[in-house]
Formats: C-alpha cells, sequence, structure tokens
C-alpha cells in the first residue's frame, strides 16, 4: 500500500470517529419530557408520595386499617348487584315425541308421545316427566304414565330424584295406581342420555325402568338417534301382565331434520317385544309378542 493511499484511509477512519451519530443528530431537535407542560407539578406530585410497602399496602384516603378491615368484614350494600346469579328460576318444558305410529303386520296403530319439564334453578328443580299412547280406531284405550319428581344435581351431568307416578289405563275397565319412585337421570360419557327410574307401586310391586339414547349427528341439522328402554319386575304382578324378570324391550329409530334446535320433525322405526316370563303370559293370551311400527312425529321445546 503507497504512502499516499494509508494517508486517505486515516483520514476516512478519523472522520468516522468524530462524526456524531446520524440518529443523535435527528432526535437532538425532538423536545424532552422535562420541557412538556406539567411536568414539573407531576414529577413534584410524585415525589411527595411514598410507595406502599408491603407491610403497610395502600388504604382509601381518610380510612385507617381497622376501619378498613371492619368495613370488609360487613355484607355488600343491598344496592350492589350479586356478582354471580345464580338463583334465578327457570323453567323448560321438552315434548320429545309426539308421534303417530302403524303398525305392522295387522296391528292397532295409536299416537304416542313422550314429555319433560322441569322448573327451578341450578340445583334443586321440580321435574315432571310424561308418557303413553292411544288408540283412536275402534274402542278408545290407551294408557299413559306421570311422574312428578323433586331433583337434586349432585355432578355436573347427573341428577338424583325422587316422588310419585300416577299410572292408568283406559278400555274395556279403567284402572289406576300410584307408586314411590327414586330416578338417576343423566349424561354418560360419549354423550348417551341415561333416565333410570325404580318404581314401588301401592301394591307393593317393585319395578324398574330403564332409557337410554344417543344423537348421531349427520350433518348440523340431519340427526339419527337410536334408543333403547328396558322394564324389569321384581315378582309376577298378573294384574298387569307382567312376569318376574326382565318384562319388554323397546328398541326406536328416529331420523330427524332440526329447522332449529327447538322444532324439529322426525321419522322413526320401533320393535316392541314382551321378554321372559311376560312373553309366556302374552302368548298365553294370544297377545302380540313382537311388533314393528313406523310413523313419523315431531320434536320441540319451549
Amino acid at each position: 500500500m503507497s504512502a499516499r493511499s494509508l494517508i486517505g484511509l486515516l483520514i476516512v477512519v478519523a472522520a468516522l470517529v468524530l462524526a456524531p451519530p446520524v440518529h443523535a443528530q435527528e432526535t437532538s431537535d425532538l423536545p424532552s419530557t422535562a420541557e412538556r407542560p406539567g411536568h414539573l407539578e407531576s414529577a413534584q406530585d410524585h415525589a411527595d408520595k411514598t410507595a406502599p410497602s408491603a407491610d403497610q399496602p395502600p388504604l382509601p384516603e381518610g380510612m385507617t386499617l381497622e376501619e378498613v378491615l371492619e368495613y370488609s368484614a360487613n355484607p355488600p350494600p343491598g344496592h350492589f348487584p350479586d356478582p354471580v346469579p345464580d338463583d334465578r328460576t327457570y323453567v323448560f318444558t321438552f315434548i320429545e315425541q309426539l308421534e303417530y305410529r302403524l303398525a305392522d303386520d295387522g296391528g292397532t296403530d295409536h299416537v304416542g308421545w313422550e314429555a319433560q319439564g322441569w322448573m327451578g334453578g341450578d340445583f334443586h328443580k321440580f321435574w315432571w316427566k310424561s308418557e303413553g299412547e292411544a288408540v283412536f280406531e275402534g274402542a278408545d284405550e290407551g294408557e299413559s304414565e306421570t311422574d312428578l319428581l323433586y331433583s337434586r344435581l349432585v355432578t355436573p351431568f347427573w341428577s338424583v330424584q325422587a316422588g310419585i307416578q300416577y299410572a292408568n289405563e283406559w278400555g274395556e275397565d279403567y284402572e289406576d295406581r300410584w307408586s314411590a319412585v327414586v330416578a338417576l337421570q343423566g349424561l354418560a360419557p360419549y354423550k348417551f342420555e341415561l333416565d333410570n327410574s325404580l318404581y314401588l307401586s301401592e301394591d307393593g310391586d317393585l319395578t324398574l325402568a330403564a332409557e337410554g339414547e344417543y344423537d348421531l349427528r349427520i350433518t348440523q341439522r340431519l340427526v339419527l338417534q337410536p334408543r333403547a328402554a328396558i322394564g324389569v319386575s321384581a315378582q309376577d304382578i298378573p294384574e298387569r301382565g307382567l312376569g318376574s324378570g326382565f318384562t319388554d324391550v323397546k328398541v326406536d329409530l328416529r331420523l330427524r331434520y332440526e329447522f332449529r334446535r327447538e322444532l324439529a320433525p322426525y321419522l322413526l322405526v320401533r320393535y316392541t317385544t314382551p321378554l321372559g316370563e311376560t312373553r309366556d303370559i302374552a302368548e298365553d293370551a294370544d297377545a302380540e309378542t313382537g311388533q314393528w311400527f313406523y310413523g313419523a312425529g315431531l320434536r320441540f321445546a319451549f
């Protein structure tokens, strides 16, 4: 490297070292916070205050620590809203089945229904359930069951229920009965809805009814619902045509289209048959021992 090149390089380095930074030139013209209006007053105000310590938290102006503790121990003023409105009363009615069933093999067509609803809060409810069927062709006959229950939420998805049931049957004769009820209703894992009820009638007859269903969503509006119900009796009940053990089973398949969650027409297929000793009793009486039904219905809630 020549002497001339070396001298030029030293001049460039010196210029870079001695020159002020570009960003300093750009920001040197900006006003500082000390020049802003009210800066001195704000600084003086903060200087007069001491930072709160962990041993003595800040207190409301004009109150001592003892006064603050006494005030916090009292209930909130009456005009304050509840932090969580968990004591409201709600009412809900659900007509799950309202359908016309066409019997196969020359059986009797009939109207069937199943409904339930409740009134109460999050934990305590009055719960009612109703189901039955009625025949309007020829002789007027049918049967119905109505449960009136107190319901208590015991886990997030299960309720224990207790109350009474009124059941009646009409045709050539009219018969009715009262029963005490204990039930467990809720949502099992994988979203199976279960309803199990134990009945003790006024005659001392002990029976069990268990139901389960599952919603299989084909689309957001089209839903296929398989459903099964089974009955059990602890003893023979001749006046009701029931034998001890498993008494009957019903298997349903419903395909519904939900215009809204609260309104859905549907098509149905049902198979029902007596079981065990109850089947033998039905055969001896020349009654139907296995029937298919087809039909349509409406499901709605409000």
